[in-house]
Parts: structure tokens; sequence; C-alpha cells
């Protein structure tokens, strides 16, 4: 083996030690008091449920984010959830992006090596730099798409609201007014309140308090409202106009939000669209000037 080759296998060890350390050296211990806090239903933390074994490279992410005990942030598991993503599936993608990123200067050297060339052996170790950046780009790929998927998640949230009240107006009663509606789509969103809506049944118990827990994990508080008017049935109130008119301020507001959003945005573009506006008059201006001053 020559000297590159060396060099370069003890690039690619060096940098995976250097990962394997860095993973140790991040692990945490489990809390004692967040367990016992679910037991008790003091709290509601945001979590990944796997209904499934996570199979492939999803299932070597799951296993290396238990493994090592790898942090991931209550707004983070928030976002899998809204994306419909698991965390072993995060974590395969925070792998693939790492080991890309260790790899590749390595590669490019060898590619080199290959055709012919003297290669320098430095850019192998900016494999260490390029493993960490490519670690937590997934960090930032997921919380680019947060918005996106915020206004989509709102928007199915008011989907439900609506074919509740249609329900309601079908005579149909309110527990099963929820049900009916969250079955209508194989949504995120949907497919959570039908899980919670049969966690409830199989514990027969009203499916209010499972809304609420919804809305807390999902960060959705116009789901803690429907989930109070939906209580007033128990109180005998006229549930459909309540439910109406309760469903209608909520989708005001939402429409309100948004166009506030699409001004900011527009004023955001008016500043954008002045500057070749700004050039195409400086065309003008800037020959008379110069014949002006004799240029």
């Amino acid at each position: 083996m020559t000297g590159i080759g060396l060099a370069i296998g003890a690039g690619l060890l060096v940098g995976l030690g250097a990962f394997l350390a860095l993973a140790g050296a991040v692990g945490r211990t489990a809390k004692l008091e967040d367990a016992l806090a679910a037991l008790d239903g003091t709290t509601v933390p945001v979590q990944q449920v796997q209904t499934v074994e996570s199979r492939g490279l999803e299932g070597i992410g799951a296993a290396l984010q238990r493994r090592f005990r790898l942090p991931v942030t209550e707004k983070q598991q928030q976002l899998l959830l809204l994306q419909d993503r698991s965390i072993g599936d995060f974590f395969a993608e925070k792998l693939v992006l790492a080991l890309s990123g260790l790899l590749l200067p390595g590669f490019w050297v060898a590619l080199q090596y290959l055709a012919g060339s003297r290669p320098d052996p430095l850019p192998v170790s900016l494999g260490l730099v390029g493993a960490v950046a490519g670690y937590f780009l997934a960090d930032w790929n997921l919380a680019r798409g947060a918005k996106e998927v915020r206004r989509s998640t709102t928007e199915s949230i008011h989907t439900f609201f609506d074919l509740v009240a249609l329900e309601r107006l079908a005579n149909a009663s309110a527990a099963q007014a929820v049900e009916t509606a969250a079955r209508v789509s194989d949504a995120p969103l949907f497919r959570r309140i039908s899980a919670g809506l049969e966690r409830s049944r199989l514990e027969q118990t009203t499916p209010w308090a499972e809304l609420g827990r919804i809305s807390r994990e999902w960060d959705l508080p116009e789901l803690t409202d429907f989930a109070d008017v939906m209580r007033l049935e128990e109180q005998g109130a006229a549930l459909a106009d309540v439910l109406q008119a309760r469903v209608k301020e909520l989708r005001e507001a939402h429409v309100s939000r948004q166009r506030s959003e699409a001004q900011e945005a527009t004023e955001a573009l008016t500043v954008w669209m002045t500057i070749p506006a700004l050039l195409l008059g400086l065309t003008f201006v800037i020959p008379p000037v110069l014949t002006l001053w004799g240029m």
C-alpha cells in the first residue's frame, strides 16, 4: 500500500474514532421523573411512538439513536410528528449525511490518485468537518420545512372541524361525528386523532381529554377550543349551533393570519422590486451627468 493509501485509511479511522467519541460524550441518562410524570398523567411529553418495527436504514438510525442516546429536542420531535416521520428516519438521514461528509474528501483524493495525478492528502483531514456539517444539515432541513408543514396541518385541522360540523348537522352524536370525520383522510393529523379516539374507547373515557392531549402534542390550540365546545353536549347545550359558530370564528382567525402573512411578504418584496427600477433609472441619468462633467 502506498503512502497516499495509508494517509487515506488513517484519516478515515481518525474521523470515525472522533465521531464515536463525540457520540459517547453527548449520551444522556434517562430521567425517572419524566416516566413517573407520564404515568401520573401530569404531563404529556412529545414522543415518537413506533407502531411497527423499523427496518433497513431507518432501523439502523433508530438503533443508533437508542444506543448512544443522541439528543432530540421537543421541538424536533414535534416537527417530526407534523411531517409524519419517525426518529429512526431522522437519524438515518443524519447518518447518511454525516458519512457522506466524512468520506467525500477521501473519495476525491482517491479518485485523483487513480487518475494518475499526485494529490495532496490534506483534504482528507476535512472529513471530520464534513461529517459534523452533514450531521447538523438534517436539523436545518427539518427546521426549514416547519413553516410549510405547520400551514398544511392548520388547514387539516380546520377541514376536520368542518367535517365534524357536517356530521352534527346529520344528527350524529358528538363522539360519532368526531370518529367519522377522523376516518375520512389518511393525513398524519387525522390518523393521530383516530388513534387517540380508539385509545379513549378502549379506556372507556370521553374522547375530549384525548383531543386535548393531541392539541398539546401537536401545538394546536384550536383543537383544545374544539374539545371544550364538544364537552357542552354533556350539559345539554345546542351543540350544532355553538359548534358552527366556533368553527366559523376559528376559520376567520386563520384567514386573518394568512392575510397578515401575505401582506408582510408583499411588503418585503416591494423593497427588492424597487432595485430594478432604480438601476433602470440610473442608466438614463448617468450618461447625461457624464456629458456635463466632460467625461
